[in-house]
């Protein structure tokens, strides 16, 4: 094994498992029960004990969270619920956050979780609620306890319960806002001014070409000036000026809560203003968020919850979802790390050098590009609770969800956008509005008579979606005007002559309907056997007539073993609880109305008739599939609860396998039928793992206690069946992840887990002993039997000794496609966290990790920035420093063999390769690490000592996030993943690092 992964391992058992002795060894010196089994939680449209859970649920409650200053409630889960992964896609401000609860089950559609808030569907509903408004998080995991929500609930249910107000409670306030700064934690190596001068000298030289070494003559100089120019010369750190300001961040949470005999309200005010470590980059939110409750009579209980964010997200950030030439991160890495090489000064823009390097100097590129993506959210919802007997009550939820979202992009008159159109300034100004109408009604019985307890529920629910879209593309602005001044004034844009402007694109959004019908019985004997069935039909207009109807059973069962005899009256055991569940859940995400063909109107398909473009119209490039239907999830669970010393100890292990049948993929289809895509029912996927979660109280002393908790998840991804997708002599298809157009690197194959990466094997580089050398000519030619990369890797040029050397995988003697192999799976072997919490007096303080160990990670920076290909006069990742070297200490080009070989035998790193960028092992690393997410220091006053201003609580605190990560990764972040396709995780391309954050701030409650 790894000897880094190892230690990892034994630092997660010494971190963990030591305090766990110390807790087993201490006397207990005062009997303080927990009632964690007590809770109670949410699931399915109705609470229950945490002890009658027959399910496998994850929950987080407000007391883990509320000490924890972080903007986005996706930090706070991070880490803190077995078998839930929380990852940011890189670092910017309001980057994604992807969440997979069990590793996911769809290989082209959406993995994401269905998002239940108060009651109401939302979308990337964490990222818009302030951690402090929470009450509790519950995910559920299993098919048996999200079939209940059917449609959607096949990649788990996150159910969000916002803080409300208390009845018969005094008004209380509470302030808790905090101040920082954000620092780059690290940054990519590059070579320095003299290294670059001397690539660029070997570069120009060694093919001996007069025009060329005059060409480096006049931009660099004679090699007998090199030394003294370039070690002396002032370095431009492109990477940190662009990220290394110092980045300012002020939160304000400010929260009212009351009630009366009758009502309870609470009332919740966020406000973030938070700079990104990249120039002209940041994030401001506002939020409000109101909740009223009324009884009316003893009966009839109503309330509504209203709630408003708006967020702008600014700046062009580092990366897109498209190929290389979105890569603004390139320019900080590969433009001239000097002053001066140029007759135009380095911080103005310089028309040459872009077009011999395709680079721009990226302080003058960040001001030119402009990006500001704005978000409005609405959510209103009411209920009505009415208790029709007191053992039949029933509930009516109607919401209401909005979310506008523009994005207005400038690109002024050096990007390469605006050069590409006659060097004027280009606007685009995307709309994007979506609604959606929820309405659930339920009836729920409960009884209880003797040794039986009965819970029915039977509800109704309808949801419906709606929306439109725009986007509108502006060439030939004046080159004068400003951003904001060009996002006003779109009609400043005068075409050349004979040029046409492009016609803004609208559209509606195919309208989303469901209409579901569900039940549930959850029966309880003797409190301590159990068992809970629930059906729920879901009907969909995705599908087409006789397709459009779904229907997912569940059961599952628990016995608790410490209600026995046998075991009831032990004082050490708290709970012993055996569970099983068994369910299917469907999914319906792709577009409404694929199961017919539409013609759509676009000038995209239009012709010109005068001055402007007549739209045509067409039925796109998708064919029409009326047999598609619901893609299903089976899921089996088993798991087992326990608590032990009065709450001393408490934790669960479950285990689980998730089959995915009837896959709903985007399959490319022949050619010949007229389209491109088709959507199918084809494939299946298994996940299985074991999840296991402690907690402890390890000392609980009247000045001190110490409490910890601990989760690690295990899941194995594979994929069963790929359908009609492949051909019936072969169990797979080749993927592209985008980041160059038309590589293939990764494979979608049976078997195999999704994110398998696909390319060659590195095998180093080409040594003197591979060659035959002809004296007379000086020349170099591969030996007989030697394997030669030239096509794959050089660009079909003769290879040289120090040239990239790559596996002959078949042994066929040439390095071609078939010797492309699986070279790993961004999966993990297992992942969690631990979160360690101290109590002193009125000090407190916690340290929070997460971990992942076993995942690799695409580093295709590093294929980027150690390849040659186009253009010279890039600079080059600081690897290339030890490279082969051709040319000796004075300049002069080395061909006898003996004294190549000397020069060369400190070196180890090859010479770029000049071909077309390829995926090889070079760039597939170890993405193991173990983060100190969060340690945080705090300080109360004591109670009472502040009674006078009326001041019933006062916290001051400090705290570091992200503080160390323990890796060997050589880039920014080993959990960058820059690509939205689920079939291509872990590839970090051009990711927005990830920064340090210090801050302090004070909580206090009046």
């Amino acid at each position: 094994m790894d000897k880094k992964v190892q230690s990892i391992k034994w630092l997660y058992l010494t971190v963990f498992l030591l305090p766990v002795l110390a807790m087993a060894q201490e006397k207990e010196t005062k009997k303080e029960k927990e009632t964690r089994i007590d809770e109670v939680v949410l699931v399915g449209y109705s609470k229950v004990s945490k002890a009658d859970v027959t399910n496998a649920v994850g929950s987080v409650k407000a007391d883990a969270v509320k000490d924890m200053p972080v903007n986005s409630a996706a930090e706070a889960i991070q880490g803190r619920v077995a078998g839930v992964q929380v990852m940011a896609s890189e670092g910017s401000p309001g980057a994604d956050i992807e969440i997979k609860v069990r590793g996911g089950t769809s290989i082209t559609q959406s993995n994401a979780p269905l998002y239940i808030v108060d009651g109401i569907q939302m979308d990337n509903a964490l990222s818009i609620i302030s951690p402090k408004e929470i009450e509790s998080i519950e995910v559920l995991k299993d098919a048996a306890s999200t079939s209940i929500y059917g449609s959607r609930g096949a990649n788990g249910v996150v159910l969000i319960t916002t803080k409300g107000g208390r009845k018969k409670a005094i008004t209380s306030i509470n302030y808790n806002g905090y101040t920082g700064v954000r620092k780059i934690m690290n940054t990519i190596p590059v070579l320095d001014p003299y290294e670059f001068v001397m690539y660029q000298y070997e570069l120009y030289n060694k093919g001996g070409i007069a025009e060329d070494i005059t060409t480096f003559g006049t931009r660099y100089g004679s090699f007998n000036e090199l030394e003294n120019k370039y070690k002396n010369i002032k370095k431009r750190d492109w990477q940190d000026e662009l990220f290394g300001q110092e980045a300012f961040n002020f939160t304000h949470n400010l929260s009212v809560t009351g009630g009366s005999d009758k009502s309870a309200f609470s009332l919740t005010l966020n406000h973030v203003e938070e700079d990104g470590i990249m120039l002209n980059s940041g994030f401001r939110r506002s939020m409000a968020n109101f909740k009223y409750d009324y009884d009316i009579s003893k009966k009839l209980k109503v309330g509504f919850n209203a709630r408003y964010s708006r967020q702008l997200i600014s700046g062009a950030g580092t990366s897109a979802t498209g190929s290389q030439g979105t890569n603004r991160l390139r320019n900080a890495v590969r433009y001239q790390p000097f002053e001066g090489g140029s007759n135009v000064p380095i911080d103005d823009f310089d028309p040459n050098y872009a077009t011999i390097t395709n680079l721009v100097n990226p302080l003058i590129l960040n001001d030119n590009e402009v990006k500001n993506n704005r978000t409005n959210d609405l959510l209103l919802n009411a209920y009505l609770n009415y208790n029709i007997t007191k053992d039949l009550t029933f509930r009516s939820v109607v919401g209401y969800v909005q979310r506008d979202n523009s994005v207005n992009q400038f690109w002024g008159t050096v990007t390469s956008d605006a050069r590409a159109n006659n060097n004027q300034p280009i606007v685009q100004l995307t709309r994007f509005q979506t609604r959606r109408i929820t309405n659930t009604n339920t009836l729920n019985y409960t009884k209880k008579f003797g040794d039986h307890k009965l819970d029915l529920l039977i509800g109704q629910e309808t949801v419906q979606t709606d929306g439109e879209s725009s986007n509108t593309y502006v060439k030939w602005l004046p080159t004068s005007i400003l951003p904001n001044e060009a996002f006003s004034n779109i009609q400043a844009a005068i075409p050349p002559s004979g040029m046409i402007q492009d016609a803004a694109k609208t559209a509606a959004l195919p309208p989303d309907r469901l209409a579901s019908f569900f039940g549930r019985a959850n029966y309880i004997y003797n409190n301590k056997y159990i068992a809970t069935f629930s059906l729920r039909t879901d009907g969909s207009n995705v599908f087409g007539e006789g397709k459009r109807w779904g229907t997912f059973p569940a059961v599952s069962l628990a016995w608790k073993i410490k209600q026995e005899n046998f075991l009831k009256n032990k004082e050490w055991l708290d709970e012993l609880k055996l569970r099983f569940g068994y369910g299917m859940a469907g999914n319906n995400r792709i577009p409404s109305y694929l199961y017919d063909t539409f013609f759509a109107t676009s000038t995209d398909y239009g012709y010109t008739f005068g001055s402007g473009v007549t739209p045509g119209a067409t039925t796109g490039n998708t064919l029409a599939n009326r047999n598609v239907t619901w893609e299903a999830t089976v899921s089996k669970n088993l798991g087992l609860d326990f608590g032990f010393f009065n709450g001393r100890l408490y934790g669960s292990v479950d285990g689980y396998i998730t089959d995915t049948k009837d896959l709903l993929i985007l399959a490319k289809i022949p050619q010949t039928s007229g389209y491109e895509y088709q959507y199918q029912n084809s494939g299946k996927t298994q996940n299985k793992g074991i999840e296991v979660s402690l907690g402890g109280i390890i000392f609980n002393k009247e000045n001190f206690t110490w409490k910890t908790d601990f989760n690690i998840s295990a899941n194995k991804n594979i994929i069963k069946s790929l359908g009609a997708n492949v051909s019936a002599n072969n169990d797979y298809y080749l993927v592209a992840s985008g980041w160059v157009n038309n590589l293939y690197d990764f494979i979608a194959k049976v078997g195999n887990p999704v994110g398998t990466y696909y390319g060659y094997v590195t095998e180093g580089r080409y040594e003197i002993s591979d060659f035959d050398y002809n004296s007379s000519t000086q020349t170099y030619t591969l030996k007989a039997g030697v394997p030669s990369s030239s096509a794959v890797a050089n660009g079909s040029k003769p290879i040289q000794p120090g040239d990239l050397k790559l596996r002959d995988i078949n042994n066929d003697g040439q390095i071609t496609a078939a010797d492309q192999t699986e070279l790993g799976s961004a999966q993990p072997k297992f992942y969690g966290g631990f979160n360690q919490t101290f109590r002193y007096r009125n000090w407190d303080m916690s340290l929070f990790f997460n971990f992942s160990v076993g995942n690799k990670v695409y580093n295709a920076n590093k294929i980027e920035f150690t390849s040659q290909y186009l253009y010279r006069d890039n600079n080059m990742a600081a690897e290339i420093a030890d490279r082969w070297r051709w040319f000796d200490n004075n300049g002069v080009k080395v061909t006898d063999p003996a004294a190549l070989a000397a020069l060369n035998a400190n070196t180890t790193m090859w010479t770029p390769p000049q071909g077309n960028y390829i995926l090889h092992s070079y760039a597939i690393e170890d993405g193991s690490f173990l983060r100190l997410n969060n340690v945080t220091l705090g300080y109360s006053l004591p109670k009472g000592s502040l009674e006078s201003l009326s001041i019933k609580n006062f916290r001051m605190y400090v705290t570091v996030n992200n503080l160390f990560t323990i890796t060997g990764y050589d880039g920014y972040d080993p959990e960058a993943s820059t690509r939205k396709n689920p079939l291509t995780p872990g590839v970090d391309y051009a990711a927005y690092p990830r920064s340090r954050f210090i801050l302090t701030g004070v909580d206090i409650t009046f």
